[in-house]
């Protein structure tokens, strides 16, 4: 029987295999349909069908956290992990037990108000939602009529930032990292990369004098080689030898998190962020200002704007194709190397002002 819906199995016979529930109270045999005509995801659909209440008196009766597991496998198929990840975080951040028929205005409130002192993670947490409850009142599933957030107001709106630290700020901020988070700080300063790409850093992905991050780890999809320099180098060898005691030593993720196997917990930044402002002195900024800070500095480093643009693996930097982009990966690395020689020379002296 199936672990996720114990009353529904696959029955296997001589001659074919035939989807079937038992339904309560006398444990009636109901027959959904024969495999493999009928895939798994329909079948499971059928069962909490055959499982709910009476047809039209009620849509049906799946509850929240299955109806959001389903989702998270089908929806995110052949997409980059890293979104795949950030909206399961999301989604199990809204604790709702209940079914999504019964889901209704004052759950809603309820759980996105856990976030009024967050209004970004707000925003991005209804936005996961309300992707999910579309996606439910579609075929093949259709586990509800119409989405309790069809007309349900966004909270707020994605503010346009354009903090961009200066000299001093990062030179305090760069004097204040310590341990394995200043560390992740210190190489978005060096690369200008997302916090969610450095926390996910993995040693198979050096090699020699270059790191390359994969593209499902990417936000665009795309693989972004960056050449390894010395202020970099010696912040991933550090943390090759660290070995801390609550560290996972066998992890291949540079910066691993508590939990054995896995990578820096995403919602960690805050917390560690909070304390590194109390050590700096320096308020009032995000972590992703870190990377408009970067590509800042590229540009009064003289940096061509092609090259800066690569430098972040924003899509259009430089107006390449996907088969330019398989030719010519490597052959800006010269470019991103003489950069970062830039980047690395001047950090070099503001923070040893």
């Amino acid at each position: 029987m199936d672990r996720k819906t114990p009353a529904f199995g696959l029955r296997v016979g001589k001659r074919r295999k035939t989807w079937i529930v038992l339904k309560e109270p006398n444990r009636t045999k109901i027959r959904l349909g024969h495999y493999p005509d009928l895939k798994l995801a329909e079948a499971r659909r059928r069962a909490f069908v055959a499982l709910g209440t009476p047809v039209g008196e009620k849509e049906i009766s799946i509850e929240f956290e299955q109806a959001k597991l389903v989702f998270i496998e089908e929806n995110y198929k052949g997409k980059a992990k890293r979104t795949k990840s950030e909206t399961l975080r999301l989604l199990n951040r809204l604790q709702f037990k209940c079914t999504l028929a019964d889901l209704d205005d004052a759950a809603i409130e309820h759980e996105l108000g856990k976030f009024a002192d967050a209004p970004s993670e707000q925003l991005h947490a209804f936005r996961a939602l309300r992707t999910m409850l579309r996606w439910c009142t579609r075929p093949p599933h259709r586990y509800i009529k119409r989405s309790p957030l069809e007309g349900y107001p966004a909270p707020g709106r994605d503010k346009k930032r354009s903090r961009i630290l200066n000299d001093d700020e990062l030179r305090k901020i760069w004097r204040a990292c310590e341990g394995f988070f200043g560390d992740m700080i210190r190489l978005i300063i060096l690369w200008g990369c997302r916090n969610g790409e450095i926390g996910r850093l993995q040693r198979t992905w050096r090699e020699g004098r270059v790191l390359t991050i994969p593209g499902e780890f990417t936000k665009n999809g795309r693989a972004h080689a960056i050449p390894i320099l010395p202020m970099a180098r010696a912040i991933l060898d550090r943390q090759e030898k660290m070995g801390d005691n609550w560290r996972d030593k066998s992890t291949d993720y540079f910066f691993p998190g508590h939990i054995k196997g896995t990578h820096f917990n995403d919602g960690s930044w805050g917390k560690l962020k909070k304390e590194l402002d109390k050590r700096s002195g320096v308020t009032g900024w995000q972590v992703r200002d870190l990377r408009r800070t970067f590509r800042s500095t590229l540009a009064r480093l003289g940096v061509f704007r092609e090259i800066a643009e690569i430098m972040l693996n924003h899509v259009s930097g430089g107006g390449k194709t996907d088969l330019d982009e398989i030719y010519d990966r490597y052959d800006y690395l010269s470019d991103k190397r003489g950069a970062l020689q830039k980047l690395e020379a001047h950090l070099k002296r503001v923070t040893s002002r």
